[in-house]
């Protein structure tokens, strides 16, 4: 590496385990002529610069050495390198295509707000409760029923301290990556199509670069010897990152609605509506339905995204009376059917079709649950059977729902 990964004081950062005294080393077995020493690096990093979707203090210090990686042709794996630098800078949206795109001004205002006298103190608490509450929880003898009220209030107020942190260390990694969108622009032009191809899922999130990155992601598309899936990913990328629907923008996006390949024509309807929103045009609104009332897919699309969720979550963004007509339709077959397994998996497909997401706190009486939902409450009273030791009490508490079969009517205004 041309950076010296010894001028950074690893063993003073943290990360998901710990001291980040391990980071470099991994960093550096990302250039081993070894693939099994590569995967472990990498195996690792996931695990503790970016665990289950979180970034940590030293996440952000790691990004330049991985852009250094990926600057130099001799790194294998570029693209992988690539794709643990998407998910450094936006963390588990990294595998989805959320509605409207990556709000990083939004996650800017957020964290504005927030003093730095309350990240000492809320620094200085978390410290206290690694010291005092991590080692409680590992005695052999039984807490008492307060103690018991206690951890559990204390282990919240952490959790919501962690994720704050989460957040601020989650945009230091978000502007590191940022700083490398110049390089990762050249690596559209490699000659290796999967690094050309991470290379347009990272620039997908990073709206503030939209003058450099969107002409880049045009051309792509517009080249017609691009291969399906690179074209088909600057589409749904050019979505993603912003800007106006401008004539040739339009143009190329009818083109491939248009068209004869299904890939295509699923990623500029959602590029469309990205784009466009509630003022999405009735073709895009038709494609996105068609899409949206599939089932049973044979695998995925362009984007490692299921096609048929990502137009389902773009209807309920911006129309959302059409996605209630395409949940009810959805529940409704699910329910006439007979469960292919166990009932808890038939019951969870029946919430994720009726639940665009969880809502433990919703608050909505029945009268203002949408169709869809009620008809899931319905189906619930007409089948008392499931419920019970191992019922859907942990699913019903999630989506706000009362989780007994007696509390449940009385939710539904039911005398029993």
């Amino acid at each position: 590496m041309h950076l010296d990964l010894d001028s950074v004081d690893w063993a003073s950062l943290t990360h998901a385990y710990g001291s980040a005294e391990d980071v470099p080393d991994l960093l550096r077995d990302l250039r081993s002529s070894d693939a099994e020493v590569r995967g472990e690096a990498m195996y690792e990093l996931y695990g503790n610069i970016h665990h289950q979707g979180t970034r940590y203090e030293a996440s952000a210090y790691a990004v330049p050495f991985l852009l250094d990686l990926l600057a130099d042709p001799a790194t294998p794996d570029r693209h992988i390198v690539i794709h643990l630098l998407t998910c450094l800078a936006v963390g588990d949206a990294a595998h989805s295509v959320p509605a409207g795109g990556f709000s990083v001004a939004e996650l800017r205002d957020d964290m504005a707000e927030i003093s730095e006298e309350d990240w000492r103190r809320w620094s200085q608490e978390l410290q206290e409760w690694r010291e005092a509450v991590a080692p409680r929880q590992r005695q052999a003898s039984p807490l008492t029923e307060h103690e018991r009220h206690l951890l559990d209030a204390m282990a919240a107020a952490a959790r919501v301290i962690a994720g704050s942190f989460g957040d601020r260390y989650g945009l230091a990694a978000y502007d590191a990556v940022r700083a490398g969108v110049p390089l990762l622009l050249t690596c559209l032009d490699d000659a290796d199509a999967e690094v050309v191809g991470e290379a347009i899922h990272a620039l997908a999130w990073f709206p503030e670069e939209v003058t450099s990155i969107r002409p880049r992601l045009i051309e792509i598309a517009t080249d017609e010897q691009r291969p399906v899936p690179v074209a088909g990913a600057a589409l749904v990328a050019l979505g993603l990152v912003g800007g106006a629907l401008t004539q040739p923008v339009t143009d190329l996006l009818a083109r491939n609605l248009a068209g004869a390949d299904r890939d295509l024509r699923w990623a500029a309807a959602v590029a469309w509506a990205q784009l466009a929103g509630e003022r999405m045009p009735d073709s895009v609104l038709a494609e996105l339905r068609g899409w949206a009332s599939r089932r049973k897919e044979s695998g995925r699309t362009i984007w490692d995204a299921s096609p048929s969720h990502v137009a389902l979550g773009l209807l309920d963004a911006f129309a959302a009376p059409v996605a209630e007509e395409v949940r009810s339709d959805l529940v409704a077959a699910v329910l006439a059917e007979e469960p292919t397994s166990n009932w808890h998996n038939h019951f969870n497909v029946v919430l994720g079709c009726a639940f665009p997401r969880m809502e433990s706190d919703h608050g909505r009486a029945f009268e203002e649950l949408t169709a869809a939902q009620r008809a899931v409450v319905t189906w619930l009273l007409d089948n008392p059977h499931v419920f019970g030791s191992s019922g859907p009490q942990g699913p019903l508490r999630q989506h706000g729902l009362p989780t007994t079969h007696e509390e449940l009517q009385n939710y539904a205004g039911l005398d029993g």
